[in-house]
């Protein structure tokens, strides 16, 4: 179960890297069609980061779960999800919500770290 759960580590940061590459795409080229990336890679995150949840609270590897920091997690990350989905609903979508996207996922980055 230690390789599953590594292998699920790598998808969730290679999620994030997504997203931040979605973000960055969306920046320099706002006419660029980065929706599909930036929903790809929260859904990625939403995913893993469940399944990662999971793993780890049924005892099947030795990692400890706060589950207040992870419903803290899941909140934003559903967040960042929704955003992502407007925006790839809605191509001409603002910078507002590209934004509030990407100051989501970094609260979610900062909050994975330091909490």
């Amino acid at each position: 179960m230690e390789i599953l759960y590594d292998v699920l580590v790598v998808t969730h940061l290679l999620g994030m890297a997504t997203l931040v590459s979605g973000v960055v795409t969306r920046v320099v080229a706002p006419s660029a069609p980065s929706g599909m990336i930036l929903l790809s890679g929260a859904g990625a995150q939403a995913l893993t980061g469940v399944a990662l949840t999971g793993i780890a609270s049924a005892g099947l590897v030795d990692t400890e779960v706060d589950n207040t920091k992870i419903a803290v997690k899941l909140v934003v990350a559903v967040a960042v999800l929704v955003l992502a989905h407007v925006v790839w609903r809605r191509p001409s979508a603002g910078r507002g919500i590209v934004g509030s996207l990407a100051g989501l996922t970094l609260a979610n980055v900062l909050i994975a770290v330091f909490w």
